[in-house]
């Protein structure tokens, strides 16, 4: 694990127990969550979840003005409107942020989403969060944000998960198996970083959805005279997997993604006033699985399905629509 970490501005520390329990066996010893929160404290408390690559610094504030990962839905009179709420965020325990986390090369034990849940509640006891006026989380952080619910439903007033059903749908762990081998291809073969860049480069092809792409890339492909084929679309992928190489390592990609694979909890363990966005055209998480999801939650209070070009990214990318459901759940 991650020995030393020096917190960029804006971000604090809570220091779990000194032999942090996993729920699929282990321990994390003098593990650390890195945290951020905006707004006043003494307001109620929204606890904000992203996907994996998402972190603690949702949007630009005073005390970090650098762009966050949901700048136009958490903000001053925004949908999650820090002038009236508390929002609370976190970097996954095993992730690329200041949380604890395997360095290259480093061993790992099994994270599961319900440990970052009960990583989450050990942040609230630390600040004296007796209750939290919403979790709202978007593809992994949705699946924690169950987990959350379900560990301590007398302490969640209402739960929203967006593009986030209660398991891992098999067409999605089928992509994220082709990933894992990549990835580990690239271990066993010292070019991790390389592969690195390869596994996020598919990955992004399937956050999007087929008509997107087409209206982006639809341009000839261009054939060397090696008989190489370049296509418009690689340029993006190529790009968008630099840049996650450049800020992650093997070990880390590897323990989030499995994590996501493993995810499963019973719906009726959630046990709190429910909201769930799906996103029709998201490959990762169909919206039957979120039907299948609302079908059985005791406390369901709104079910919706948005079409959209952007597929499982819809929670990044439909703001006015995406903010407006939040309002609701919200108000």
């Amino acid at each position: 694990m991650s020995a030393t970490v020096t917190l960029p501005p804006g971000a604090a520390l809570c220091h779990l127990p000194a032999g942090f329990r996993l729920v699929r066996g282990g321990e994390l010893a003098g593990a650390a969550l890195a945290y951020e929160r905006q707004g006043p404290v003494d307001a109620p408390t929204v606890v904000v979840l992203g996907g994996i690559s998402a972190g603690r610094h949702t949007s630009a504030h005073a005390q970090v003005p650098g762009r966050g990962w949901w700048d136009g839905i958490v903000g001053p009179g925004a949908a999650i409107d820090t002038e009236r709420y508390s929002v609370l965020s976190f970097d996954w325990l095993g992730g690329a942020g200041s949380s604890t986390a395997p360095a290259a090369g480093e061993a790992f034990p099994f994270v599961d989403a319900a440990d970052q849940a009960a990583a989450l509640w050990h942040l609230c006891d630390a600040l004296r969060i007796p209750r939290l006026h919403a979790v709202i989380g978007s593809s992994y952080g949705g699946m924690v944000a169950m987990h959350a619910a379900a560990q301590a439903p007398s302490r969640v007033a209402r739960l929203c998960c967006l593009g986030a059903s209660h398991r891992s749908h098999p067409q999605a762990s089928a992509f994220r198996a082709v990933q894992r081998g990549i990835v580990e291809l690239g271990l066993r073969s010292g070019t991790a970083g390389e592969s690195l860049a390869l596994a996020r480069a598919l990955a992004l092809a399937t956050y999007r959805t087929p008509g997107e792409l087409h209206e982006r890339f639809a341009g000839a492909a261009t054939v060397g005279s090696d008989g190489s084929v370049r296509l418009p679309v690689q340029d993006w992928l190529d790009a968008r997997g630099a840049d996650f190489a450049a800020h992650w390592t093997a070990e880390q990609f590897l323990c989030l993604n499995r994590s996501i694979d493993a995810h499963r909890i019973e719906p009726a363990q959630i046990a709190v006033p429910t909201w769930l966005l799906a996103f029709v055209g998201d490959q990762l998480v169909p919206p039957s699985e979120v039907r299948e999801l609302a079908l059985a939650l005791p406390q369901l209070r709104a079910h919706r399905e948005l079409r959209s070009r952007y597929g499982h990214d819809a929670f990044l990318k439909e703001l006015l629509h995406v903010g407006a459901f939040l309002r609701e759940v919200l108000s």
